[in-house]
């Protein structure tokens, strides 16, 4: 009988470039012009950009999910093979032995028009109903780290679903997701037609009839095509570069023949005007968007209201950032290991490292420390390290005032930013603006989420060059805060 199921599921060949492997289905949500790349962009400008909190992640996701099946199942069968035909084969087989669960299920249907194939975390035997193996069927149990049900989750099993409903001539109708801290059901019948949706999508895209958006910079598209994506936005001055543009705002842009930024401000204020008008009636968002456009065409920033600027400078310019571990098991714990501070007088930066959640409230006492009493303010971007001090006030109350003191003198120089201008820059995260005015970080391997990996690693090893890629890292956020600053307040900016 499994070979009887093979030859006909398989259709007598493996899968095909036109065939849809699920596995794509977040690529084709999440990061469609990436998918478009991977068809159509000069296999030659692929960079990889190996991310490592990811591969640690992944690691712990493994771990957290065989967990849950070995206490679930008693038979277990993990599917391995040189091919993916090899595992769907062992798949059947697993299935016509009845095996309580089987891991790394390979289903395919490959049979036209329909053509997908893809895996599932695990086929979970339910000891009812009548399949073609015997009396019972398989249900699909997907274990994710997610606090929630992605969408790309539900699109990718209500398609597997329908496979393996076709192949075990029997559909269960639901699929069981074991998420970070609950369960959850799908209806796969009812998301299914949605899905077959997006795989229409995916096939226009591969055959060149559609080219989706790409994203803002500097993340227009995941690795390896993130550095070709953001030197196309650019190249082609697109839409996308504004920051404050709903992708409804750009397609009413496009719709009047207004494809670039550089045609919106060839355009002119009162043509922006009386084209948004209609859709969101609101004078601020034409303004707004014909500002942008200006800030770009002539690659300065355009003032907004420099009543809001600059900060008022104290005696001591302090400039600051934190960095903080994230939960990857049950057992681990999420704290700040890490304050960096660029100190402007001083010209030197500063930090504190906290090795464990035991030494979090110690360096924060010493950050109090050393910002001390004087006539100090602290420049942070964005709300982050304000909230996390405000939350700390609860987990530490002995160190509360200097927790609130701390606080008090904080500016949100994002915030400043926004409000005193319209800058050449696709979004006002720190990543978008300093490199707006010619800002470079340091390394190109290490983010925030990479740090966490290369503090991990400092931890299990000992190695100080992994501290210092962390220290880096930090310094550069901090200098990138002072460098928007001294550009805004150095060189000449435009008027409307």
């Amino acid at each position: 009988m499994t070979e009887e199921l093979f030859a006909k599921f398989s259709a007598s060949r493996t899968p095909c470039p036109q065939d849809f492997p699920a596995g794509k289905m977040f690529i084709l949500l999440q990061d469609p012009f990436g998918l478009w790349c991977n068809f159509h962009a000069p296999k030659e400008a692929a960079v990889e950009e190996p991310n490592l909190y990811e591969h640690l992640r992944g690691k712990t996701d493994k771990s957290n999910r065989d967990a849950w099946i070995y206490a679930h199942c008693q038979k277990v069968t993990v599917i391995c093979g040189s091919s993916e035909g090899e595992k769907f084969k062992k798949t059947l087989e697993a299935m016509a032995r009845g095996d309580d669960g089987i891991i790394g299920g390979v289903l395919w249907d490959l049979r036209q028009p329909r053509g997908v194939y893809g895996s599932v975390n695990l086929l979970f035997k339910v000891n009812e109903g009548k399949s073609v193996f015997g009396d019972y069927h398989y249900k699909i149990v997907q274990l994710k780290r997610a606090g929630e049900l992605k969408e790309h989750y539900s699109m990718q099993t209500a398609l597997m679903n329908n496979i393996l409903a076709e192949i075990q001539n029997y559909n269960h109708g639901s699929a069981l997701f074991i998420l970070k801290e609950k369960e959850q059901i799908l209806d796969c019948v009812r998301v299914l037609p949605r899905a077959l949706e997006y795989v229409a999508q995916w096939h226009d895209i591969r055959e060149n009839k559609l080219l989706p958006e790409a994203k803002k910079p500097p993340k227009a598209a995941l690795s390896p095509w993130r550095v070709y994506a953001n030197e196309y936005v650019f190249k082609n001055k697109d839409l996308v570069l504004f920051p404050h543009l709903s992708a409804q705002m750009r397609k009413v842009l496009r719709d009047n023949g207004l494809a670039t930024y550089e045609d919106v401000y060839k355009a002119g204020l009162e043509k922006i005007k009386e084209i948004l008008k209609e859709p969101v009636a609101d004078e601020a968002l034409a303004v707004e968007t014909y500002a942008h456009a200006l800030a770009y065409h002539e690659n300065m920033p355009v003032k907004r209201d420099v009543s809001h600027w600059p900060p008022s400078p104290k005696k001591r310019n302090l400039y600051f950032d934190f960095e903080a571990t994230e939960t990857f098991t049950a057992h681990s714990i999420s704290f700040v290991y890490l304050i960096g501070i660029w100190d402007k007088e001083a010209d030197k930066f500063v930090y504190f490292v906290a090795k464990d959640e035991s030494e979090e409230k110690i360096i924060f006492k010493q950050f109090a420390d050393y910002v001390g009493q004087d006539d100090a303010v602290l420049y942070h971007w964005t709300e982050y390290e304000v909230k996390k001090m405000r939350s700390l006030c609860e987990k530490y109350p002995d160190i509360k005032t200097d927790l609130e003191k701390l606080v008090s003198l904080c500016v949100d120089l994002k915030i400043a930013v926004e409000k005193a201008f319209y800058l050449p820059a696709p979004s006002l995260s720190l990543k978008a603006a300093a490199p707006a005015f010619g800002f470079r970080w340091r390394q190109d391997d290490c983010g925030a989420m990479d740090s966490m990996v290369y503090f991990t690693n400092w931890l299990k090893t000992g190695n100080k060059e992994q501290l210092d890629k962390v220290l880096m890292y930090n310094e550069d956020d901090c200098k990138a805060m002072l460098f928007v600053e001294n550009y805004l307040n150095d060189n000449e900016v435009l008027s409307l």
